[in-house]
């Protein structure tokens, strides 16, 4: 159990309310209610109840209580109802929430970013991994009791192989990744010509301990040495810290951790990761909403939800997360959408790449590349940044040869001769490389 780092979250804009900060926490609070968070919306109306931070105003107050009470709060309900029998005159009360209501209302949120969490994935059975290979545990884990996760996101190529492997998290950090990619690599995938090449595909794979009896030894001597620890990040969760809510959403996500099992003593409910999840997203935690994006876009909560899911996607990529940025570069990119924009794609692309992140790198020189009277020292400058990284990556220097076919055909030769020779030793794709061989004079 590794320790969290505080951030701007429900926790955070609740110290600064504690300590007197009100115009600091006013503006967190404010924050997370455009986020849907419902105690970030109770907390505004109580600083209008008692003029905290803000010139004290019923109307506002009854307003946002009322707001609270629309996304589930019985105690804002109460209050509000307190607030209505206290006044006489109920139209500015009435006012100040319909006012409210063309800003934020949980019907806005209910259209626009609340997933369904009780619904059952769909089936994604148009792509099928025909091989697999389990990733081997790192032995000094395995001795020491380490169990982890890694959350990773990787594309499948034309042939069905698994390419550019992307570690987004891990944790311990570090301690699994060598052992995922090594075995993700050699994954293959069978799928029509309809549905490959597919990127962005995610999963989180869960390294645990759990071996039968040995299980049960070691789940009680962890009892003991996690019980302090557990009860503090249950306290940190339900106090708003959104980087625990995430962790405990990652560990809740499978049964075999032993921390899962103390865990589930607090939440019991079968969806409470999902919960956790989505607490942490509406608490501003841009991992979590990456997360929530994706899984939306790919029908984790019964059915696929694009604009939902570009939505969280593009929250998280306005909080400088790189791979939410390259998402939605990516996703921007899709022709078969209305919402294909490759002007914003660039934007994003860009943003991702100067964070230094490989895969947006590699699809901003493609995409540069491929424009009508393409920037030339602008894709050269892009295709030098993503091969400073991967210097043999078969993509990139098939786009090094396109470059200079007309100027030097005999070295676009040598360099695709290259990239289809590292495409067969990473078995990978080749078609794309052997028709430009063949247009070749």
């Amino acid at each position: 159990m590794s320790g969290f780092n505080a951030k701007a979250d429900l926790l955070s804009a609740t110290l600064d309310y504690h300590q007197g900060h009100f115009s600091k926490a006013k503006q967190e609070f404010l924050q997370l209610a455009q986020l849907g968070n419902p105690d970030a919306i109770y907390n505004i109306a109580v600083m209008y109840l008692h003029g905290q931070g803000v010139e004290k105003n019923t109307a506002q107050a009854y307003a946002w209580f009322s707001l609270a009470a629309d996304f589930g709060l019985i105690d804002a309900r109460d209050t509000a109802m307190l607030i209505a029998k206290q006044t006489q005159n109920r139209q500015p009360l009435d006012d100040a929430y319909d006012a409210l209501l063309k800003q934020l209302s949980f019907q806005w949120y209910s259209e626009q970013l609340k997933p369904e969490l009780t619904m059952t994935p769909i089936d994604d059975a148009a792509i099928v991994r025909d091989y697999m290979v389990e990733p081997k545990y790192p032995e000094h884990a395995y001795k020491n009791g380490i169990e982890g996760w890694v959350w990773l996101e990787f594309d499948i190529d034309e042939s069905g192989a698994v390419t550019d492997i992307t570690i987004i998290d891990s944790n311990p950090e570090k301690t699994f990744d060598k052992a995922i990619i090594n075995a993700v690599k050699r994954w293959h995938y069978q799928a029509n010509k309809d549905n490959l090449p597919h990127y962005n595909r995610s999963l989180i794979y869960h390294f645990t301990t759990y071996k039968g009896k040995q299980y049960a030894q070691s789940f009680k001597s962890q009892q003991r040495q996690y019980n302090e620890k557990i009860t503090d990040l249950i306290d940190a969760a339900e106090q708003g810290n959104a980087i625990v809510q995430y962790y405990i959403a990652n560990w809740l996500s499978s049964d075999e951790y032993n921390a899962t099992r103390l865990l589930k003593y607090h939440w019991q409910q079968s969806n409470a990761s999902d919960e956790l999840l989505l607490k942490s997203a509406t608490n501003g935690y841009a991992n979590s909403q990456y997360r929530i994006g994706a899984n939306l876009l790919r029908g984790e909560y019964g059915k696929v939800e694009r604009e939902k899911g570009l939505n969280w996607v593009l929250l998280a990529a306005q909080n400088g997360f790189a791979q939410a940025q390259y998402r939605l570069g990516r996703e921007l990119l899709d022709k078969k959408y209305l919402d294909y924009a490759p002007n914003k794609a660039m934007k994003w692309l860009t943003a991702a790449a100067e964070q230094g992140l490989f895969s947006a790198k590699r699809e901003l020189a493609k995409l540069l590349f491929s424009l009508d009277n393409a920037d030339m020292p602008a894709v050269n400058r892009a295709l030098e940044s993503a091969l400073a990284d991967d210097p043999t990556h078969p993509a990139l220097l098939l786009i090094q040869a396109k470059i200079i076919t007309q100027k030097d055909p005999r070295a676009a030769k040598r360099i695709a001769q290259k990239a289809l020779k590292e495409a067969k030793s990473r078995l990978w794709y080749t078609g794309n490389i052997d028709t430009f061989i063949a247009s070749l004079p």
